[in-house]
């Protein structure tokens, strides 16, 4: 009997320091914070959430949804914030002009079609936009294309009106009658262009790339953190190469969409984050876009970005 007790005493001597050690190294595990959107399309974040790759690189992971791009560098100067996945262009320039100490560590997606100018079915036509009412969020990468745009038909910001809405709030202002045209992206646009609400146009394609960029603080550049969000981005355009019927249907079920607006947003997405020689001069060409614009106040250079 005092053989079979000491042997039960060793027995839960053991469960306990191996309860207790995998409790502490579960305590031990470094944290990475990264900012997760899934709209409008950005598949690989899908992907690597839903599969657990960062977790899989020994971190836990907190997720944490954004807005604004201006709102994802405030949460990074105030250390709540490792990595943004997915910042626009103009957003970035932006938020690095204003003084945020903040490097691009590779581009996120390019979706020249994932923007454009709409306007109700039949209502005017590009060569009828001199003196049009347009809404716009300014300061984004629209607001950039739209200067495109009218450039193409030997116009000026300044030969149309232009009203400051934010994308949802353009839209209503377009269905109601109080613009003419309205600035949109991807999904709206494909929602709506099948309803017949809205004629787009003119799109990206041409003018624009489309950018996204990941972004992260300039003191975590070569840090462990970077590392396993670069290998795990990594894991998760393998991903969807190997699997793109899978990776189709995650998108469906998690963007609350129909089926066939998915599919169609899904052809006008690439995801490569390689930074070429094409997207650092657009970059500089939005640089001084938004210079000549009055929307920063310091022209930067696109090395300061990388």
């Amino acid at each position: 009997m005092k053989r079979l007790s000491g042997l039960v005493s060793l027995v839960v001597c053991v469960l306990v320091l191996v309860l207790s050690s995998s409790y502490l190294g579960a305590k031990e595990r470094p944290t990475i914070q990264v900012a997760y959107n899934s709209l409008p399309f950005n598949l690989p974040s899908l992907v690597e959430r839903e599969q657990g790759f960062l977790t899989q690189q020994g971190f836990e992971v907190q997720y944490h949804n954004f807005l604004v791009g201006h709102a994802m560098t405030e949460a990074m100067a105030s250390g709540n914030l490792d990595v943004a996945p997915v910042m626009g262009a103009t957003s970035t320039i932006v938020s690095k002009a204003g003084g945020r100490d903040i490097k691009v560590i590779g581009c996120y997606s390019q979706a020249p079609s994932a923007f454009g100018l709409a306007v109700r079915p039949g209502n005017i036509t590009l060569d009828q936009l001199r003196g049009a009412k347009i809404a716009v969020p300014v300061g984004t990468e629209v607001h950039v294309l739209l200067g495109k745009i009218l450039a193409e038909q030997g116009l000026t910001l300044k030969d149309v009106q232009l009203v400051n809405l934010l994308i949802p709030d353009g839209i209503t202002a377009l269905q109601s009658g109080q613009v003419d045209a309205t600035m949109v992206v991807e999904p709206v646009m494909s929602r709506l262009e099948q309803a017949g609400k809205i004629e787009v146009l003119r799109d990206g394609v041409g003018l624009i790339s489309g950018l996204t960029f990941s972004v992260v603080p300039s003191s975590l550049v070569g840090s462990a953190q970077v590392s396993a969000f670069q290998e795990a981005h990594t894991q998760s355009l393998a991903y969807l190469k190997e699997h793109p019927g899978e990776a189709m249907a995650l998108a469906i079920s998690q963007l609350d969409l129909p089926p066939l607006v998915v599919e169609n947003v899904a052809k006008k997405y690439t995801f490569n984050p390689d930074i070429t020689d094409q997207i650092r001069v657009e970059l500089e060409d939005t640089i001084e876009f938004l210079y000549q614009e009055g929307i920063i106040r310091k022209q930067i250079s696109v090395d300061d970005l990388f």
